[in-house]
């Protein structure tokens, strides 16, 4: 738990969200084939068959399918969050080269909700709860790190279309998952994608 916890929860109730906390982390650090769902991006980020910025939505929803597949988590899809751990909402944000070069401890800013989809503004974001805990992979560096709800919205900033945040040192939890050995699909994504529109073009 952080410092700002002291303040926002009352002493039973920060028991409880750090007991809570430490589970899911522990699930992330133990139960979760990351070597699969890291041997997936890498397959879909080198798949030379998506060209186009409307592919980048695919590989986004193979990865969420990935992580539902291989870690536990389920996926919903959800206005709001992405994924389901127990009765846990979790939001996923993922991203290549999120953590900066010359400062390894922060991220760099990226976009946490869009104004464009919402009429809403940075300070509506920030006191409105939609998850539990926010999921940020680095898919470049293979770092997995958590920020609690209440924590993450604090630290919102508003951007040209949306609310942004930037992640550095104290602001999150860095799981350990050890080295990563990517385990890769043996078919490249994007030849399954056309072989299943040639397949259903038959008839």
């Amino acid at each position: 738990m952080n410092a700002l916890s002291n303040i926002l929860y009352p002493q039973e109730k920060k028991v409880i969200n750090a007991t809570m906390q430490q589970h899911f982390i522990d699930h992330l650090e133990t139960s979760v084939d990351w070597n699969k769902v890291f041997g997936v991006v890498d397959s879909l980020y080198s798949d030379d068959g998506f060209t186009s910025n409307a592919d980048n939505f695919t590989r986004a929803t193979a990865v969420e399918r990935a992580l539902d597949k291989f870690s536990g988590l389920v996926r919903v899809d959800q206005d709001g969050y992405d994924f389901t751990y127990g009765e846990d909402k979790i939001e996923l944000k993922m991203g290549q080269n999120l953590f900066q070069k010359r400062n390894p401890f922060a991220t760099k800013k990226f976009k946490v909700k869009s104004f464009l989809s919402e009429k809403k503004t940075i300070e509506d974001y920030r006191t409105q709860k939609t998850f539990d805990y926010m999921l940020v992979l680095d898919l470049t560096a293979r770092r997995v790190v958590v920020v609690g709800d209440e924590y993450a919205r604090s630290l919102y900033e508003e951007g040209a279309d949306g609310a942004m945040i930037k992640l550095d040192i104290g602001n999150y939890y860095e799981c350990e998952i050890g080295t990563v050995e990517p385990v890769i699909p043996p078919t490249k994504l994007s030849d399954a994608i056309e072989k299943c529109i040639e397949d259903y073009l038959d008839f």
